[in-house]
């Protein structure tokens, strides 16, 4: 395998460099006078000088030795700047957008893929670039500390007319959100103006625009604004400059194109040609150096991997005792064997209250019959709800509306005065997709039967006419899950430790995604699974300001892992591992909490590890022996290029890589690459320093990626293995679903933190 990382080379260990004590004032003196010529960074209480041009060396300081990979900080703010300032040197006429990451847009017109569909007047003005990324990364890859740089391509919108531009051709620029643009000061043609998303455009007087910000109405000069880069916007503007059909046109034929860019063969040539324009010249490797002696060179050949360690496809286990298990898929194991808490699960005969449209009744009825009955012939769906998951009955309560109203359906749950159901199946227009959060029946529907504490199952209007096994199959998994059910569990892994996973998420509450914008409140998402995969029950933190977090977070914590203690009788002396799965670390907040955590529950030994699982990342894995896959009889192959599932590498010893989507996974073309997801360990940043608390800390990767990897068999959502294992699908569902209900009148998450906590109602 190829990963997009080019390797560094040094021909030293040591090296010397020149400092100067620090001081604000001191740094931004070198910087106004000689930044044409040095580089300024910090080291501590130090400045350290990079002379890139000055042949005169008119700055001294102290010299003192460095070490490449001990003072690694140094070493890679040399690396950056010395790589920026080279670049500048060899490709005269670029201006970067970003200096870190590293990123510029190509100049060639066939990296344009909108060029050659837009008419001549504004050629260049509207552009679908390719946007080249270099950062870089510190690597120990099998045990060889390196550094590398990490080469990406994407392609960007750019959108060059100015808003005063725009109001002089008479464009409407009314309720547009605009960005405004800066140059940094000493930045002009050395880095691209800086953009800040500011707001709403309301008014135009002169030369000038009123913008709704969030610090209210702000006036900014027409000159300095430009709209947001986005489809929609420039969309809207060349159906303006062209008509409507042309723009269609255009946009289709940029989205063909797009589709023939983004293969894998495609980005892997691409980003090897942009490695060897970067990295040498004329075929020689380009020295990188200062006048102090520092310089490295970079292999322009992607660097090669290979798998670090052997991860398993979990085994599938389907009764306590573990003796009836699966090991090639869950719902073979499912259909010979029925559901892993058969026996002890208490809700045999569900009670199901179905609303539909009276003029679907027919469909609806039909739909319902073969979800609990199975469909004949079938290959995966024969037994049906009622057998395949052991139930003795399933009790549909059918009712009808005459409208497809928020208060039809209401009515019908509130008149329903039965012995409560254990969970509705409701059929909904497909047209309901289309309305925005804030209106939408969906929404209002869903808030009404879960601060009743029932789960619900929506159905679209066009699937009661339309559904086969595949549908119904998943739909089934879901509602058992719904009820309360636990479908299959993996095997334990051997221990004298107690374990638990924990989904940790969050997200903040925003008044807007404005420049400035207060995100003064957060909400908090834990769920809590066993290390054999059962869901234990998932807790809602409420909605806090920041400065409450910690103690809502902690509070939530103390009481579930006191609630399992019990449960689970756990000892007194036990040790408990606590593995959490972070999706959006808040500072060093977690560590604090866990801190406090350990010194509350003093009667266990408490050793955890925080663990972020990420899709926002610049590495890329490449199997340039993958000739792909062909799908559903096709004579085309698709994934080529891309690992087998499973295939992964350990960048350090925090970091490792997994491809969770490959070839054979792949449903078309259009998919394109297939990035891998980033697990890292991590640990607190900056100045936080607490010695008693890394002691207490889990760093075994292998672990924690093998563990990571068989959750992603977890869902219950499906029968499908996932990129995101199961505690982060959790608590994104959850966050997401609590987000878009925050509007609904009369809604109250905290009905969540009850009876419905052990259910997975979010699915």
């Amino acid at each position: 395998m190829n990963l997009n990382y080019f390797p560094i080379e040094f021909d030293f260990y040591d090296y010397q460099v020149i400092t100067q004590p620090y001081s604000d004032d001191r740094l931004n003196e070198l910087r106004r006078a000689y930044n044409a010529s040095y580089s300024f960074f910090r080291d501590g209480n130090l400045i350290v000088i990079s002379n890139k041009e000055d042949e005169e060396n008119q700055l001294t300081g102290k010299v003192e030795m460095r070490s490449v990979f001990n003072d690694s900080k140094v070493t890679s703010s040399l690396i950056k700047h010395i790589f920026f300032r080279t670049f500048k040197d060899r490709f005269r006429g670029y201006v970067p957008v970003d200096f870190y990451p590293f990123r510029f847009y190509s100049r060639q017109g066939k990296d344009d893929l909108i060029l050659g569909y837009l008419p001549e007047k504004i050629k260049h003005k509207i552009a679908f670039k390719k946007l080249i990324e270099v950062q870089l990364r510190e690597t120990n890859i099998n045990n060889t500390k390196g550094f590398a740089f990490v080469v990406n391509i994407r392609r960007n919108w750019v959108f060059n007319f100015s808003c005063l531009e725009l109001h002089k051709e008479g464009f409407d620029l009314k309720n547009f959100e605009v960005l405004h643009t800066e140059t940094l000061p000493g930045l002009d043609n050395v880095l691209a103006p800086n953009e800040d998303f500011v707001g709403t455009l309301q008014s135009i007087s002169g030369d000038s625009a009123i913008v709704l910000t969030s610090e209210g109405e702000r006036s900014f000069p027409l000159e300095e604004l430009f709209i947001r880069k986005t489809k929609r916007n420039i969309q809207a503007y060349l159906n303006f400059a062209t008509s409507e059909e042309k723009c269609n046109q255009i946009l289709a034929a940029v989205s063909q194109e797009r589709i023939k860019k983004q293969s894998p063969v495609n980005q892997f040539n691409e980003i090897s040609k942009i490695a060897k324009h970067l990295f040498s010249d004329k075929g020689k490797p380009v020295v990188f150096q200062n006048k102090d002696g520092f310089c490295f060179k970079v292999d322009a050949t992607p660097l090669q991997v290979q798998n670090s360690m052997n991860l398993q496809t979990p085994t599938f286990i389907y009764d306590h005792a573990g003796t009836k298990k699966n090991n090639l898929n869950a719902d073979m194991g499912l259909s010979n064997y029925g559901p892993y808490d058969s026996i002890s699960f208490d809700i045999k005969s569900p009670r199901v209250l179905s609303i539909c449209h009276r003029a679907k009744r027919g469909d609806f009825t039909r739909f319902l019959s073969h979800l609990k009955e199975g469909i004949a012939n079938s290959r995966y769906f024969q037994k049906g709800l009622l057998k395949k998951y052991e139930l003795h009955e399933v009790n549909y309560i059918i009712k009808e509306i005459s409208d497809y109203k928020i208060e039809d359906y209401i009515e019908v749950i509130r008149n329903y005065d039965n012995e409560n159901p254990h969970l509705a199946i409701i059929e909904i227009p497909d047209q309901f997709k289309k309305l925005s959060d804030k209106d939408n029946p969906y929404f209002k529907i869903k808030a009404k039967l879960l601060s009743l504490e029932i789960p619900v199952q929506f159905v679209r209007s066009s699937t009661l006419s339309n559904y086969t096994e595949y549908i119904l199959n998943p739909l089934a998994l879901q509602i058992y899950a719904k009820l309360g059910g636990t479908p299959w569990v993996l095997p334990a892994p051997q221990s004298v430790d107690r374990e638990i996973v924990i989904g940790l998420g969050h997200s903040w509450l925003r008044s807007n995604i404005y420049k400035g914008a207060e995100s003064s409140r957060v909400v908090g998402i834990t769920t809590f699974m066993s290390s054999d995969g059962q869901y234990l029950l998932g807790d809602k933190v409420k909605d806090v300001a920041y400065e409450s977090y910690f103690e809502e977070l902690l509070k939530s914590l103390k009481s579930s892992i006191n609630r399992l203690s019990d449960e689970y009788a756990w000892q007194d002396g036990d040790t408990v591992r606590l593995i959490f799965h972070i999706f959006k670390p808040i500072k060093n907040v977690e560590f604090d909490v866990i801190s406090q955590l350990v010194k509350d529950i003093s009667k266990f030994n408490i050793k955890f590890a925080f663990v972020t699982i990420s899709k926002s990342h610049p590495s890329i894995l490449f199997d340039t022996n993958q000739q792909g896959e062909s799908k559903y009889g096709s004579n085309q192959l698709i994934g080529k290029y891309i690992p087998q599932r499973g295939s992964n590498v350990f960048i350090d010893d925090e970091t490792s890589l997994i491809q969770m989507l490959g070839a054979r996974e792949l449903k078309t073309a259009k998919h394109g690459m297939s990035n891998p997801i980033q697990i890292r360990i991590r640990t607190p940043q900056g100045n936080h320093d607490n010695p008693e608390l890394k002691d207490l800390m889990f760093y075994d990767l292998n672990y924690i990626t093998q563990q990571i990897y068989s959750f992603t068999y977890l869902s219950w959502r499906s029968f499908l293995p996932r990129e995101d294992p199961a505690t982060m699908l959790y608590s994104n569902l959850i966050s997401k679903l609590l987000g878009k209900m925050r509007n609904v009148p009369e809604w109250d998450a905290d009905k969540l933190n009850y009876s419905l906590k052990r259910k997975k109602w979010f699915l």
